[in-house]
């Protein structure tokens, strides 16, 4: 250990603020690092996914039409019944 005449108290804020910058450094480049692999790896999963059957989504897309279109008629139906009442037998005057 060299002499460079100054003491401890002089130099420690620096050596410790020294030590922060590099920490919070390492970290940040570490972070980076971290980031550029999960986009390499999802870039991967990408690529690598299946590309979806036009004829399979087609169907799909008509199934779901059809269910939104007899949901439709269902409410249309009930909301007709309920203005026209109960059917069935009942008194005439």
């Amino acid at each position: 250990m060299h002499n460079s005449g100054k003491r401890y108290s002089e130099t420690a804020k620096k050596v410790a603020a020294g030590r922060a910058r590099k920490r919070r450094q390492a970290y940040e480049k570490n972070q980076l690092e971290k980031q550029q692999l999960e986009a390499q790896e999802a870039q991967r999963w990408e690529e690598g996914a299946r590309t979806p059957n036009q004829r399979k989504l087609i169907l799909e897309q008509k199934k779901t039409e059809k269910l939104r279109a007899k949901k439709e008629r269902d409410e249309l139906l009930s909301a007709e019944e309920k203005l026209l009442g109960k059917g069935g037998k009942g008194r005439k005057y």
